[in-house]
């Protein structure tokens, strides 16, 4: 039950673009290696540094090799994506994605 009420509080945090109560705030830049869009959400990839990492946020236009920006507001383990066809490892659920 817990869980799936994070899963709605996240959607509903992504789709209302506010910060969520446990948003950390980490700003985090990189390069997108993929990226997909399914059920209105762009998927991306992002490599930052040494790390590589999948955030979530509202459908953007961006490509693979764009220098992106993305805000923590809150990470899911084991987050299926139904569109997709996709269960991530870790995701990272964003406000907005932002083209460098």
């Amino acid at each position: 039950m817990m869980a799936k009420w994070v899963k709605l509080a996240a959607v509903a945090t992504l789709a209302l673009g506010i910060s969520s109560a446990w948003a950390q705030g980490v700003t985090h830049e990189g390069t997108v290696v993929d990226t997909m869009n399914g059920g209105g959400y762009t998927y991306v990839q992002i490599k930052e540094a040494d790390t590589t990492f999948w955030a979530a946020g509202p459908q953007t236009e961006v490509s693979k090799g764009d220098k992106v920006a993305v805000v923590e507001q809150m990470w899911m383990n084991e987050f299926t994506s139904k569109t997709l066809n996709r269960t991530f490892d870790k995701l990272l659920f964003v406000g907005q994605i932002d083209k460098k």
